[in-house]
């Protein structure tokens, strides 16, 4: 994989893994917002947001998903793995969700 970040859905990074850092701003802030563009198009015609937003070329793959309800993840890699990618996504997503539920456990606690 080439590029993945997780970000707010203002587009303010929180955390990444980016093979050229300094794409990290855009990547963010742009992965957030197509994910706002396509929530606003699927809204507009009376739909349920958007589970993921795919981009692809001949090379590479973009996969946007929100996570929860105020994050966005962003996966850029090669279009050949794109169901390593998309099962990657999967993982990532679990893991953050664990994440999540335990810190408002421990806030409950």
């Amino acid at each position: 994989m080439e590029a993945i970040s997780l970000t707010s859905k203002n587009g303010v990074p929180i955390a990444f893994h980016l093979e050229n850092v300094e794409e990290n701003e855009s990547f963010s802030t742009l992965s957030a917002t197509i994910l706002g563009a396509g929530e606003v198009i699927f809204s507009s015609f009376g739909k349920a947001n958007p589970e993921l937003i795919l981009g692809s070329s001949k090379d590479s793959i973009l996969l946007i998903q929100e996570v929860g309800a105020n994050a966005v993840l962003s996966i850029l890699g090669d279009s050949d793995k794109k169901e390593e990618i998309k099962n990657d996504m999967n993982e990532i997503i679990s893991e953050i969700e664990k994440f999540k539920d335990d810190s408002e456990m421990k806030e409950v606690l």
